[in-house]
C-alpha cells in the first residue's frame, strides 16, 4: 500500500481514543525505505492487533471495505462485546446487516496489517497516510 513498507520494522504504536488517532511507528530494514517514518490513521473506530510483539518486521498493509472486515470478524466482535464492551459503538451486539450499514455510513474502511515476524492485525478508520518521522 505504501512504498517503503514492506520489511520495514515496525517499532511501536500509539493510540489516541479522543482524537479517533492510531499512528504506527516504522525504521527501515534491509534497505525497505530511506528513513524513519509514520502511518497515521485517522478517524479510527476499532483497532485490534493480535500478539503485539515489536519489533515486528511489516509485510503489507492492505485496505478492504470495512463490511469485509466486519463480516469476517463478526463472531469475534460479538464475543468480545459480551465480555467488555470492545470496540463499542451503536452495533456492538446484535444485528450484521446494521453493523454493515453503519461502517458504510460512517466512511470506514477496513486495513489488515500482516507481518512476517511480530504484531498482525486490522484498524477500522477513515483514512490513512504515510508521514516522514519527525527529527
Amino acid at each position: 500500500m505504501f512504498a517503503g513498507l514492506h520489511d520495514a520494522l515496525l517499532v511501536g504504536y500509539e493510540v489516541d481514543g479522543e482524537r479517533g488517532r492510531l499512528i504506527l511507528s516504522l525504521r527501515p530494514h534491509h534497505g525497505s525505505a530511506p528513513g524513519p517514518f509514520r502511518i497515521e490513521f485517522e478517524g479510527v473506530f476499532a483497532h485490534r492487533f493480535d500478539a503485539p510483539l515489536l519489533p515486528a518486521i511489516v509485510l503489507d498493509l492492505e485496505q478492504a471495505p470495512a463490511q469485509a472486515l466486519i463480516e469476517e470478524e463478526w463472531d469475534d466482535i460479538q464475543l468480545r462485546a459480551r465480555r467488555n464492551g470492545w470496540p463499542g459503538g451503536p452495533w456492538k451486539i446484535g444485528d450484521l446487516q446494521a453493523a454493515r450499514a453503519w461502517v458504510e455510513r460512517e466512511g470506514l474502511k477496513a486495513y489488515w496489517l500482516s507481518s512476517s515476524y511480530g504484531l498482525d492485525g486490522w484498524i477500522l478508520a477513515r483514512s490513512v497516510h504515510m508521514a516522514a518521522e519527525q527529527p
